[in-house]
């Protein structure tokens, strides 16, 4: 694969890493149950459908799915290793490793590879919310500096982390990896493997707490990234954020701070909201200042490039190269997107996910860009909030109704929550409404936009946790 010491073969011959049998078993602490080496193999595996001749099928085991029932249609596809916590009923044509935890296993073979390149700078990003725009926004900054591998999506689970680490060669100069998780203890392994350089807690919102009991729990589970960071690394702290702040106390290595709060190293001031065309402030990293426009709504998203200037600043990244990366820095799908309908109607499509936070910011923004039109809420559930739901839905509702939307559509099992909550602030019964079932909200939206209660101009958002695909109702008015 790699040679102990380091130096690296030329991208040419590591655009594909390679692993010999003995590095595999070194790697994830295997045994060789048969087979023999054979040479080179190719890149590691977990999905029979993507596998290609030459690679190894490492089979994972997991709730819902036994990867082991793979292995011979793996072998037919041309899988020439298989890693795997089972024996095979059948022997196999390719060498077989034994493994006690296959996910372990996984883990295992993406840090023996981070470790092997020791002059990549692995950036580690978690928090509550924003966590894939920042990731977007940095990769904005360092594709321009040097080659970068980063998490696809939201691949930042302890599945995901690990195979978007695992393709990383001596070409890239950069690796960005989302760091997510539903429970303690994800965050702690995900920095084990990945020992990052640069680490960044984003916030701390009401999200995950069915798996993790409190915002408290949610705190010390985030925490663990800045917990887990070797002395070296360069930590970057939220000053906006008190619950961060409290977590980088614990922290060993260098601080940077961002934030909108005076007394920040990286900080914004002259904030504009230039309304559909995004937000245009100065940003200041230390004592340089420039003046930036970033084509992304809202506030939050300003806190956004702040932590994606502070991370770039950290590997080295002048604040010229700052600005000019964050100002080609597109907004991805699902996160404020907007399209126009045939009526002229803006449609904002934030409906990859949502918690408390993310709710609230997608409400302000799109009641900041109101002149003298309409503005239309479209919500569905935040999920996994635990004893916290009842409440956060009554925030919401009663939100909505405070930033003064014309409109609120609600599906969802705290749909009537939230639409009382937003009644008893003030709305109109007749513009505050629930719906069990999808069918109804879709026409009624439709009706909306058919009698001309909303008309060219207007604003209608549309957001809900991913489960409950927001996306769909606004599908229906680009028809």
């Amino acid at each position: 694969m790699f040679p102990e010491g380091g130096i690296g073969l030329g991208c040419a011959v590591l655009q594909s890493p390679s692993w010999t049998l003995e590095e595999l078993l070194k790697a994830c602490h295997g045994r060789l149950l048969y087979g023999e080496s054979q040479g080179a193999f190719g890149s590691i595996s977990t999905d029979t459908r993507t596998i290609k001749p030459g690679d190894i099928f490492l089979a994972l085991n997991g709730e819902t799915f036994d990867g082991a029932n793979y292995v011979h249609e793996a072998i037919k596809k041309g899988a020439a290793c298989i890693i795997t916590e089972k024996v095979p009923e059948k022997k196999i044509s390719a060498p077989c490793i034994i493994v006690s935890d296959s996910l372990y296993a996984l883990g295992e073979l993406a840090k023996y590879r981070r470790r092997l390149l020791k002059d990549i700078k692995v950036i580690g990003i978690t928090g509550s919310s924003g966590k894939t725009t920042v990731k977007e926004m940095t990769a904005a900054i360092l594709e321009h500096q040097g080659e970068v591998i980063k998490t696809k999506g939201n691949f930042n689970n302890l599945i995901g982390l690990p195979l978007s680490l695992l393709p990383a060669n001596y070409c890239h100069e950069f690796a960005l990896l989302e760091m997510g998780m539903n429970r303690e203890g994800e965050i702690a392994r995900l920095t084990e493997i990945a020992n990052p350089d640069v680490a960044c807690i984003l916030n701390v919102h009401s999200a995950h707490i069915a798996g993790l009991g409190s915002i408290e729990g949610v705190a010390r589970a985030k925490g663990e990234l800045f917990r887990g960071c070797s002395a070296g690394a360069k930590v970057i702290v939220n000053l906006d954020d008190k619950r961060v702040a409290a977590l980088s106390e614990v922290a060993q290595g260098t601080k940077i701070t961002f934030g909108l709060k005076k007394g920040s190293f990286v900080r914004a001031s002259n904030i504009v909201n230039q309304g559909v065309r995004g937000m245009l402030f100065n940003l200041h990293i230390g004592d340089e200042m420039g003046q930036l426009s970033i084509k992304a709504l809202g506030l939050h998203n300003v806190s956004n490039c702040l932590a994606a200037a502070a991370m770039a600043h950290a590997v080295g990244v002048s604040c010229t190269d700052i600005i000019s990366g964050l100002e080609n820095f597109e907004a991805t799908t699902k996160r404020l997107e907007i399209c126009t309908n045939s009526r002229g109607i803006l449609l904002f499509n934030d409906s990859y996910n949502a918690n408390p936070a993310s709710m609230r910011a997608a409400i302000e923004t799109i009641s900041g860009m109101r002149e003298g039109v309409k503005v239309v809420a479209v919500l569905g559930d935040m999920l996994e909030l635990g004893d916290y739901s009842l409440e956060a839905h009554q925030e919401i509702g009663a939100m909505v109704a405070g930033n003064d939307f014309n409109y609120l559509l609600a599906i969802g099992e705290y749909s009537k929550i939230m639409v009382e909550a937003a009644r008893l602030a003030g709305m109109p019964e007749d513009k505050a409404l629930s719906f069990s079932d999808r069918d109804a909200l879709a026409e009624s939206l439709e009706q909306l936009v058919s009698d001309q209660l909303v008309q060219k101009g207007d604003l209608i958002l549309f957001k809900g946790s991913r489960g409950m695909r927001m996306e769909t109702f606004m599908e229906r008015l680009l028809l």
